[in-house]
């Protein structure tokens, strides 16, 4: 039996039911341009250690060099700004005791806030990690980081809120094997899935049917995306340093290509959000307006043609899976929609006014030449008789201007 296990009181044979958790909690946000760094330091933070600092970098980098590739990387779209530690204060119950944070941020204007939240050994309870998960509840963890997160939000955003809030759930049950398992835990893992607060039970066909959509390609793993969460289990066969992580308090390394492919996930949502909002809110006035917001919809669309997510197969059906889910399909149709319909009236108003320039300058140079016509007419008729001839010009002029409006919009008309 381990020093950890028989700090909790714990048998061997106990030990046998014991899960390793731990949680991201991923938040969105709007950030200004610009934005390269904290610049002032944020009280109750406290550096990660180092050890856990330069293990976490060395599997990151590896782990996006698989999944978006060198050319997306280089590329410098994205940027990882690591704000540091704050203590939880819980030292004796199951909850974590501490929460890693960093600031992602995307060139289209949005951030994400990534939080890790390793806890100890414990049972699985699904039940007690949806409350924890709960942002809604003021005294649930969730709620608390976000309540420590939200000046510095302000500060750096201007706002206090977040866009969308997206938990995931890492399981590892290291003496265990899921087949067996999962018997008679299947339904707990869809309630943690769909962050079930109701204790009336499932209908096997429904717990059936969100179980087949599993990503995971390896033994023993379950790798799941829904509306409210996601979620990955392995049992005793994930050997990708999982005791290490668990010395160092880090997210294992299996992980990691889905929890990126999860926060792109999140960040192209929040900047299709943002694209849409500002459709809506801030519709372009001009031509070159319209021209400039079709470019920014361009770059902010990058991530969502497939250019950063399709060099696995893994990653391919995670980000299909997860852009169904997330409704991230449906709101790329809503800004394109929205683009048109706004292009479309800009480009029908700008050809109404071109038509109605043409149409007066129609009129202008038709009634003037017939002018001309007549004041040659009347210079021959009534020869130096200057007000007669002027007479005749300006009335001709006059007359030949009233019937071409007339004649012009009786065709316009039809």
């Amino acid at each position: 039996m381990s020093t950890h296990d028989a700090l909790l009181g714990l048998s061997p044979n106990d030990t046998q039911a014991l899960c390793v958790p731990g949680f991201f909690l991923l938040f969105t946000t709007p950030v200004p341009t610009g934005f390269n760094d904290f610049l002032i330091e944020a009280e109750g933070f406290t550096p990660i250690p180092e050890a856990t600092r330069f293990t976490q970098n060395l599997w990151r980098d590896a782990a996006q060099s698989h999944v978006l590739g060198a050319p997306f990387i280089q590329a410098a779209r994205l940027a990882r700004h690591p704000l540091g530690r704050i203590d939880l204060g819980e030292r004796k119950s199951s909850k974590p005791r501490h929460a890693d944070i960093c600031l992602m941020t995307h060139v289209a204007g949005v951030a994400l806030w990534a939080v890790w939240l390793p806890a100890p050994r414990q049972d699985f309870n699904p039940a007690r990690w949806v409350e924890w998960l709960d942002i809604n509840q003021e005294d649930s963890l969730a709620a608390r980081i976000w309540h420590r997160l939200s000046p510095i939000n302000q500060r750096i955003t201007g706002i206090s809120g977040y866009g969308s809030y997206f938990p995931f759930s890492v399981i590892r049950l290291p003496d265990i094997e899921l087949e067996d398992w999962l018997e008679a835990h299947a339904e707990q893992v869809v309630s943690l899935l769909w962050r079930d607060r109701l204790t009336r039970p499932l209908k096997p066909d429904v717990v059936i049917d969100e179980l087949a959509r599993d990503t995971c390609a390896r033994v023993g793993g379950i790798t799941l995306i829904g509306r409210r969460s996601a979620l990955d289990l392995h049992d005793r066969h994930d050997d990708s340093a999982t005791l290490e992580a668990e010395a160092l308090e880090l997210a294992p390394r299996s992980t990691l290509p889905f929890l990126i492919t999860l926060e792109l996930l999140c960040i192209e949502r929040a900047v299709l959000q943002s694209l849409y909002d500002r459709i809506t809110h801030t519709a372009p006035h001009s031509i070159n307006d319209l021209l400039a917001l079709k470019q920014d919809v361009m770059n902010g669309l990058e991530e969502y043609y497939g250019t950063t997510l399709a060099s696995t197969r893994f990653n391919d059906v995670v980000a299909e899976d997860g852009e169904e889910m997330l409704g991230i399909v449906d709101l790329f149709d809503a800004v394109t929609d929205r683009l048109d319909m706004v292009s479309f009236s800009l480009t029908t108003n700008y050809q109404q006014r071109v038509t109605l320039l043409q149409f007066w300058l129609t009129v202008v140079f038709g009634a003037t030449e017939i002018g001309f016509i007549a004041a040659s007419i009347a210079t021959w008729y009534y020869g130096t008789g200057l007000g007669l001839v002027l007479a005749w010009t300006v009335g001709a002029t006059a007359v030949s201007a009233l019937i071409l409006v007339a004649l012009l919009r009786n065709k316009l008309a039809h």
